[in-house]
């Protein structure tokens, strides 16, 4: 369904009204959980080196068999017997004391420095790992918390982190090989975390290619951790792919490949999304939400996002609460800093304004409940910000 006329001259007037209205424009915490810990962990160095800690035989990681290579102990002396023990201890509640053997034994691998390397290098070529925390876990959405984590997710990811602690141009160079070997999602954002961080941008192509491999591949986990990497830089190589893998075979949209088409084509994306607005295979109510999500951000900019934006609306497959939000967001997405907003975030806000004035001037809004209270919503609240900028006041709350 096409705007109504009345709503074509949404931008002429919103610069009038800009005229009018437009005059000027957990750290501490981490920290000492890690002292805390330091001061623990020398007392179980100690005791471990007493006790002479014996790994349990029987307990394997569910995704694999823990073993060692049988050839592992030719490397340097110590090394193969604590990734033996490391290999065969289960953790079956991260938050219990029974994952302090696993950092007493990672400590003591690191404190044997370059010497450890070899061993570390083979056991991770071997593909063993043990899970410590479930994959559905909300942190592995941070990668940067992943990397500076007191617990580590996996055997893997720890020993990653163990070689970065290490150092030097061998443990980059097994870093670099594992980067460019593994099929995980979750290590390849990992990997190419603390590879910046170690050389920053020296392994962009091997993280891209990485990345892209496994997206191409249609890499179900941790989709959304690889678009990160390839978002983080600047990359659009993907774009044509994304398009094609917008619509999952389930039939539902993967939005990970929206936000990543989103932030690589800019307001472009506005007519991808227009699209896939009207693919049939998009028929669960609420799903094309997204689509229209990336309309919104461009609302002010753009004809065809306010011609989508306004098709979502009167669509019946949007959830109530769906477009009540899309609405009442107005006020929020696209602008680049709400609470400060710059010259060119007022000039939306005057248009976005202009909009819902024209808007509640509708029948088929005054007469629907949601609708009419939405826009008075977003209508007080877009006025609101220009009188305070007109004024002079501060930032807007």
């Amino acid at each position: 369904m096409k705007i109504p006329i009345l709503l074509l001259f949404v931008f002429g007037v919103g610069l009038f009204i800009a005229a009018a209205f437009i005059s000027s424009r957990q750290a501490g915490q981490f920290e000492d959980q890690r002292l805390a810990w330091g001061a623990e962990k020398k007392e179980l160095v100690a005791a471990l080196g007493r006790a002479n800690l014996r790994s349990s035989g029987n307990s394997r990681s569910s995704t694999s068999s823990g073993r060692m290579p049988a050839d592992l102990s030719a490397s340097g002396p110590g090394a193969p017997a604590l990734l033996n023990q490391l290999a065969n201890l289960s953790v079956t509640n991260p938050e219990s004391a029974a994952i302090r053997p696993v950092l007493v034994l990672l400590e003591q691998l690191e404190q044997m420095g370059p010497k450890a390397l070899p061993s570390i290098r083979q056991f991770l070529a071997s593909g063993s790992d043990v899970t410590y925390i479930s994959s559905g876990n909300q942190g592995r959405r941070n990668v940067k918390s992943l990397v500076h984590a007191l617990v580590p997710l996996t055997l893997r990811l720890a020993l990653f982190d163990s070689v970065v602690r290490i150092g030097g141009k061998s443990a980059e160079t097994i870093l670099a090989e594992a980067l460019s070997s593994t099929r995980s999602g979750l290590e390849v954002a990992y990997l190419t975390q603390v590879l910046e961080e170690i050389a920053p941008g020296l392994y962009q192509e091997a993280a891209i290619a990485a990345a892209g491999s496994l997206l191409t591949n249609g890499a179900a986990a941790d989709r959304n951790l690889l678009f990160e990497v390839m978002k983080r830089f600047g990359d659009s190589s993907y774009v044509a792919t994304a398009q094609r893998q917008m619509i999952q075979p389930d039939g539902k949209l993967d939005r990970n490949a929206l936000r990543y088409l989103q932030q690589s084509l800019g307001v472009q994306s506005v007519a991808v999304a227009a699209r896939t607005y009207q693919d049939a295979r998009l028929a669960e109510p609420g799903s094309k939400e997204p689509l229209a999500r990336v309309a919104l951000a461009y609302v002010g900019t753009s004809e065809q996002a306010l011609d989508l934006f306004h098709t979502a609306l009167v669509d019946p497959t949007m959830l109530p609460d769906q477009t009540r939000n899309l609405v009442e967001d107005l006020n929020d997405d696209g602008l680049s800093n709400r609470s400060a907003p710059t010259p060119e975030d007022l000039k939306i806000i005057a248009n976005r304004y202009a909009l819902t004035q024209a808007y509640l001037q509708e029948d088929y809004v005054r007469n629907d409940k949601i609708l009419n209270a939405a826009f008075l919503e977003a209508d007080k609240d877009l006025r609101a910000m220009l009188d305070k900028a007109a004024a002079g006041t501060g930032p807007v709350k």
